[in-house]
């Protein structure tokens, strides 16, 4: 006889790490606003861990083919929720409510921010945060005792029996994405106004090269006010340290709504809904939403299906701070939405589209290539598609250096390069130069070869790519020499897109085993 769903504790396991690896980054990078502090390492450090044993854990499902999940992606979901919760998988869900409640309460850093819009950025953003954590917990919650009616019982609870089965239902909707989702992008809009010149070198180079773009400048000769007396931030006056396509991605929202910022926000709507996507297996195999999905699942299994739909795709959105983020117009969003676009694209079967995906996101990050090999070793991805990618992403950035290669590698490449250790640099250097230390490029080498190495463990599947791609970037974070906030947001959105992928990996292995299982 085929072993139960609830039996195989694998995936319920990886789960569990992936939120705690979340949770951990996230309040790590929360302590004091992305800089070195003794809690904040300590929650880099566990979130790290937790993605490690995370990656370990994982075990591969089988992605031989898209018709080979059948109808199951509904119920791959839906088994998180099912029969056999663990401790741990609990207390993952109770620390993502925790972190998505009380963080946008606990800390909302104005810093260029100021007036009535703040306030409003900040009160949406709290109710977005409260929306998803009130989702988690009612389904965790058992149903309540007066739920369902019993022959000859009191009709005195019915009226509250009535409204917690009412707030069940709003909460458990896979439409309370679109409402969170709603709210944190008004959130973000009030922020964008409430801040409009943030004095951050990220903001003026974005908005200058962007605007250049239209009339032919090359971002790599450029510099960002008229002269260093007139630059209102102490940062790059004269440097463009990111791929061209950073700017050109941005450039649409620029020259229509006047700032980058609105880019970025729309990057992240792309990327909660590209998840969604993911986590519903709804590229995968149809319409998930149906009855023969949704409406078969109950109890503790249709709490698993609202988990995953409504609120884990919303992560990537709503993780403490991400307004913050938003103000200080850093770029990783671009990332998330071209890899989550990637992941989904490979599981839909749309090969084309997914090379393109990753061919924009290697010709925007320099740090990108570094998940190659990754790429490389996921079989439905593949060493050729892998190559195509690099090749298009390589094509898109070459007329940057035909124009100007001394530019091109003084600002893309040795600038970077160059980059001192700072002290308040949330990683290992930043750290160890507080008692005296310093590193050579040894010990980044260890961590990175480790990290490629899990992430071999962890390859054949959506899940197993996501994970290993999250490690090699977080191994590169945690032993550079200069790491902050938004670095640790790449790696995080790939968590969540590790997690949305594990519900339906999950189900391939439970319906195969049921296969190969006798009678």
């Amino acid at each position: 006889m085929a072993r139960p769903e609830g039996a195989d504790s694998g995936p319920r396991r990886t789960l569990s790490a992936i939120l705690v690896g979340w949770c951990a980054l996230a309040w790590g990078i929360a302590a004091k606003d992305g800089r070195y502090g003794a809690w904040a390492m300590a929650g880099v450090l566990l979130g790290v861990a937790a993605a490690a044993l995370a990656t370990v854990y994982h075990r591969p499902s089988t992605e031989s083919s898209v018709a080979s999940a059948g109808g199951g992606a509904g119920c791959g979901v839906a088994g998180w929720g099912a029969a056999g919760y663990g401790r741990a998988w609990v207390g993952g869900w109770l620390l993502v409510a925790l972190t998505v409640g009380l963080g946008p309460i606990v800390r909302h850093p104005r810093y260029y921010a100021a007036g009535p819009l703040a306030a409003v950025a900040d009160a949406l953003a709290i109710i977005a945060g409260l929306l998803a954590a009130a989702a988690v917990l009612m389904a965790l919650a058992p149903p309540p005792a007066g739920a369902v009616p019993r022959a000859g019982g009191s009709a005195a609870g019915a009226p509250v029996a009535a409204g917690l089965a009412a707030a069940r239902r709003a909460l458990g909707s896979p439409a309370l994405f679109w409402v969170v989702l709603g709210l944190a992008g008004a959130a973000g809009i009030a922020t964008i106004r409430a801040a409009p010149a943030p004095r951050i070198d990220v903001f003026h180079l974005l908005q200058v090269s962007t605007s250049g773009l239209t009339h032919g400048a090359d971002m790599y000769r450029q510099q960002w006010a008229p002269n260093r007396t007139a630059y209102p931030v102490d940062g790059l006056f004269d440097v463009y340290p990111y791929l061209p396509l950073t700017s050109v991605l941005l450039a649409p929202p620029r020259l229509l709504l006047g700032d980058v910022r609105y880019g970025l926000l729309l990057a992240l709507a792309v990327a909660a809904v590209c998840t969604r996507g993911l986590a519903t297996g709804r590229r995968d195999v149809g319409d998930v939403g149906g009855a023969g999905s949704v409406g078969g699942v109950g109890g503790a299994g249709g709490a698993g299906w609202s988990v995953a739909v409504a609120v884990l795709p919303l992560l990537v959105v709503i993780f403490p701070e991400s307004m913050y983020a938003l103000q200080q117009s850093w770029t990783e969003p671009l990332l998330v939405a071209c890899l989550a676009a990637m992941v989904l694209a490979v599981r839909g079967g749309h090969g084309r589209t997914a090379v393109l995906a990753l061919a924009l996101a290697l010709a925007t990050k320099q740090h990108v290539a570094l998940l190659l090999p990754v790429a490389a070793a996921w079989p439905r991805f593949g060493p050729w598609r892998t190559a195509v990618a690099a090749g298009v992403g390589a094509l898109l950035v070459v007329p940057w250096v035909l124009a100007g290669p001394g530019d091109f590698v003084d600002d893309a490449v040795w600038t970077n390069l160059h980059y001192r250790v700072l002290g308040h640099s949330l990683s290992v250097p930043g750290w160890a130069a507080h008692f005296g230390v310093t590193f050579g490029f040894a010990p980044a080498a260890v961590a990175l070869v480790a990290a490629y190495c899990a992430a071999w463990r962890a390859r054949g599947d959506a899940t197993g790519f996501c994970l290993g791609a999250a490690l090699v970037l977080l191994a590169l974070n945690l032993m550079n020499k200069q790491t902050f906030f938004n670095h640790y947001t790449l790696p995080m959105g790939l968590l969540v897109l590790a997690a949305a992928a594990l519900g339906v990996d999950g189900q391939r292995r439970v319906e195969k085993r049921s296969s190969d299982a006798p009678s």
